[in-house]
């Protein structure tokens, strides 16, 4: 009797063994990737309504242009030097569509947005530039609300346009080229999160850079 019960307590061991296993891979399987859990999370959304929001409202102004950035530059250190003209507000609304003021609150709520992406998804912090493009790229693809609402009309520049969004790429280009200096990074610095100093900046330029590509790459039109 004992002979017996050995070999089918072993095997009763085995069956179970092979159950965890198999269960363990079957929750391997079904562990949804970063592109699907981002492709759901508010935080995503979020993010890209502040992109929207940051393109359309300075798509009306010469931001694109390397001279006015280099302009505009030059502007944010007498404004954060304090010896900015009202001039050099006026010069500062002309090349950006919108007041200077409404501009650097457009890149604080982008700056925000993009740190509670960063922190619930630190992951992406230490992606290349090419593969968060891709990653946000899926995850726009993944949802198609979110794509929709990206390629609907709107109003550029006080024309309609349709599909406005498909030069947002544009704007990854001219947030490069405005963060390369400390000035810009000073002006958006904010204390309402656990973001010190040139980190949110950082945060602008990396993972917002990836974002806004992301978009651009993942739009029809």
């Amino acid at each position: 009797m004992r002979k017996t019960l050995i070999p089918l307590v072993s095997m009763l061991f085995i069956i179970m063994a092979l159950f965890t296993s198999c269960n363990k891979k079957a929750d391997v399987a079904t562990a949804p990737t970063l592109e699907q859990k981002l492709a759901k999370d508010v935080v995503l959304s979020n993010a890209i309504e502040a992109a929207k929001d940051l393109y359309l409202k300075t798509s009306g102004g010469t931001l694109n242009d390397a001279k006015s950035i280099t302009a505009l530059k030059s502007i944010v250190e007498k404004i954060n030097n304090k010896t900015a003209t009202t001039a050099d507000y006026s010069k500062a609304e002309a090349i950006l569509g919108m007041s200077y003021d409404g501009f650097i609150k457009e890149l604080q709520s982008f700056g925000i947005a993009l740190a509670k992406v960063n922190e619930k998804y630190p992951e992406l912090a230490k992606m290349k530039q090419t593969e968060l493009q891709a990653t946000f790229a899926k995850a726009i693809q993944l949802n198609p609300a979110l794509k929709s609402s990206l390629g609907i009309d709107a109003v550029v520049n006080g024309k309609v346009a349709a599909c406005p969004l498909r030069d947002i790429c544009n704007l990854a280009v001219t947030l490069t080229k405005l963060f390369a200096g400390d000035a810009i990074c000073v002006a958006i610095n904010v204390t309402t999160i656990p973001v010190i100093g040139g980190l949110l900046c950082q945060l602008v330029l990396n993972l917002g850079a990836g974002l806004l590509s992301g978009i651009c790459n993942a739009l029809p039109c």
